[in-house]
């Protein structure tokens, strides 16, 4: 009869530094192992089990079942004498054979990884990953797609639930279920969860503020980093609102006549914006050699740009002095005159304030690049794009002059 027992495998170490736990079967002079899906530091293990670790008791308890249910299936398997003959590498092979009449199984991570390998934008396949770490997250490493159904999702739910909004886990949920949705086409799941299973989002979160605001933050006395942080965040409000990462890509053969034509990353919607005097002196200010702006010449990923654009503006204010209660030190602390404003706010304060002098809906949408009217009507109109040019010239000169 074979044995079994938990061992640490301090081989498989990763660049983090910790190992993998695994379940060792001993058989006839021979061994073989199964994975159990569970790494933890050398430090953190005692030899049969863990300690020190935050979550020790709920892994101990799953690493018991494991290994209880590997029992379950030796001591069936060796019923049949003639298993005693073969090696521990045969004998695991024969643990994993599927039972007769039995659906074999599918690992979620197989599943989600397969259906990324279809083309797919990169941007898309991170948000995909990042689902899939989530689903891993709550269900482990070993969890099989087979195991999701309408109380898998309830409970996944209540898991989001506790860092994320509606929205936030709607993101999570929509490639769930288009994985699922996947897996039941293709016959791997003989059911589709998402069927008797629907998750809520709100409304978007405005992200503009009043006019008169929005004039303050801009005239702010700001030191020379925050300044030149407003300063592209402002070109972007000039820009009719521009992706924080289409505004940084853009390089200087794309500016044509007065005017910045560009592909958008996001949707690959063809946009030409009429580069205003205001926008044009920022562009000269910050200039770049290849790109249309240094940015991109000084920092590696646009993400980091972005990021560094919401810390700077989320600073300008006025600063006030709290006094600790306890210990009576005084601290300064910033009242940022727009709490919480990141990139996507120029896009938004562009929209509501086209709209509050006027602009027609419309005219908005088609400066956004929003989908408007008819498709097919649209087919046999030509926009005009000096109506555009227009409204970008109007919102300018109501936010920066106070005139229309």
């Amino acid at each position: 009869m074979a044995t079994t027992r938990l061992y640490l495998d301090r081989r498989a170490r990763a660049k983090d530094g910790k190992g993998s736990i695994i379940i060792t079967l001993f058989h006839n002079n021979s061994t073989a192992s199964f994975p159990t899906g569970v790494r933890i530091y050398p430090e953190q293990w005692n030899g049969s089990k863990v300690i020190k670790h935050p979550n020790a008791d709920s892994i101990n308890v799953l690493l018991a079942n494991k290994k209880l249910c590997l029992d379950k299936k030796l001591a069936l398997l060796f019923i049949d004498d003639y298993v005693n003959t073969l090696t521990a590498t045969e004998v695991k092979a024969k643990v994993k054979e599927p039972v007769p009449g039995k659906r074999p199984e599918h690992l979620v991570s197989d599943i989600f990884h397969e259906y990324m390998s279809k083309p797919m934008k990169d941007g898309t396949r991170e948000i995909y990953k990042a689902a899939l770490n989530k689903v891993t997250l709550f269900g482990g490493e070993q969890v099989k797609i087979e195991a999701i159904n309408t109380k898998w999702l309830y409970n996944f739910e209540q898991f989001l639930a506790r860092s994320q909004g509606p929205n936030g886990r709607a993101i999570y949920f929509r490639c769930l279920r288009a994985v699922c949705s996947y897996a039941y086409k293709i016959k791997v799941l003989a059911s589709y969860p998402f069927a008797n299973f629907k998750f809520k989002t709100e409304p978007t979160r405005k992200r503009s503020v009043e006019a008169d605001v929005f004039r303050e933050f801009l005239e702010y006395p700001a030191g020379v980093c925050a300044n030149r942080y407003r300063d592209y965040f402002l070109l972007s409000f000039l820009l009719i609102g521009i992706n924080i990462k289409d505004l940084l890509l853009a390089t200087r053969a794309q500016v044509v006549n007065g005017r910045l034509e560009y592909i958008r990353n996001k949707t690959h919607k063809r946009y030409s914006i009429k580069i205003e005097p205001e926008a044009q002196e920022l562009i000269d200010k910050y200039a770049g050699e290849t790109y249309m702006l240094e940015a991109m010449e000084h920092c590696q990923h646009h993400k980091s740009f972005a990021r560094a654009i919401n810390e700077a503006c989320q600073l300008i204010g006025p600063k006030t002095v709290v006094k600790d209660e306890i210990f009576g030190d005084e601290t300064e602390v910033v009242q940022p005159i727009i709490p919480g404003i990141t990139t996507y706010y120029a896009r938004h304060c562009w929209a509501t304030f086209a709209y509050e002098i006027g602009i027609p809906i419309d005219i908005i949408s088609q400066a956004l690049g929003h989908s408007m009217g008819n498709r097919t009507t649209l087919i046999y109109i030509k926009p005009d794009q000096s109506k555009v040019d227009d409204a970008n010239r109007r919102v300018i000169n109501h936010v920066l002059y106070r005139a229309l």
